[in-house]
């Protein structure tokens, strides 16, 4: 019954009623009940248009945390200050 809605009656106070001929009224005015549409053009609007700014956001961090997992670290001294020289002069 959640599916079905009067436009003119507040959602807080709204209780349905069927009439003798099984059509669905509401309790408050009397009015025959809207029948709400499953998918909404709004919503799915709104989703695209969410996922359109998160997505860039959810792949950034795919890749740093796989970046991070497979970075490997120098295992001897010599290496680690031939790295650093390098480092230094490239500016």
């Amino acid at each position: 019954m959640s599916r079905y809605y009067c436009p003119f009656c507040s959602s807080r106070y709204q209780f349905h009623k069927t009439r003798c001929d099984g059509v669905l009224i509401c309790g408050l005015c009397g009015d025959p009940l809207i029948k709400k549409p499953l998918l909404i053009s709004r919503r799915i609007i709104g989703v695209v248009a969410a996922s359109a700014f998160l997505a860039p956001l959810l792949i950034m961090i795919i890749f740093v945390i796989s970046n991070l997992s497979n970075e490997q670290h120098p295992t001897n001294s010599e290496t680690l200050v031939l790295l650093t020289i390098n480092k230094s002069w490239k500016i």
